[in-house]
């Protein structure tokens, strides 16, 4: 399948952390934080937060890093960073049909909005949370889908959704 003409070139992550720190950022910072985007309709929000000790918000650190299931820290992704450029035009282009959307309602009763290139295995994940102003699609995370198993486990989710 062609790559789609709206989905940029990933980026290099290779050199001096806080160069590729400072190009990551700006490309969260454009394509994000002001590019005021919207999925099915819902403003897409992101966790504003910065926590003690860090410059950036979570929303960002989400998009570029992983939890480490053993210390519970979250550390660089090189793979799912270099695809931080696809995250803004693939919640702009949902519609198109490179891209397979759903609701899914987790084990914890969260509705989430799966928005899976699964042709370039990258998927962003939101959730539909009320606001004063309506509900809106919280920006949870995006990452490079690795492995069969990950694969696997969104197509069951696929097969399972709510809308």
């Amino acid at each position: 399948m062609e790559k789609p003409h709206w989905l940029p070139s990933i980026v290099t992550v290779d050199g001096e952390w806080n160069h590729v720190l400072s190009i990551l950022y700006g490309i969260f910072d454009k394509d994000i934080k002001q590019a005021k985007r919207f999925i099915q309709g819902k403003p897409v929000w992101w966790d504003r937060r910065i926590l003690e000790g860090e410059q950036y918000e979570e929303g960002f650190w989400h998009l570029i890093s992983k939890d480490d299931q053993k210390t519970k820290d979250r550390l660089f992704d090189p793979r799912r960073a270099e695809r931080l450029p696809w995250c803004g035009p693939t919640i702009t282009n949902s519609d198109d049909s490179a891209v397979k959307v759903w609701d899914f309602k987790e084990a914890n009763g969260r509705l989430r909005t799966y928005v899976w290139l699964e042709d370039w295995d990258y998927v962003l994940i939101l959730e539909k949370r009320p606001q004063k102003i309506g509900v809106i699609a919280f920006l949870i995370t995006a990452f490079y889908v690795n492995g069969d198993s990950k694969k696997r486990d969104l197509r069951k989710k696929l097969g399972n959704k709510v809308s």
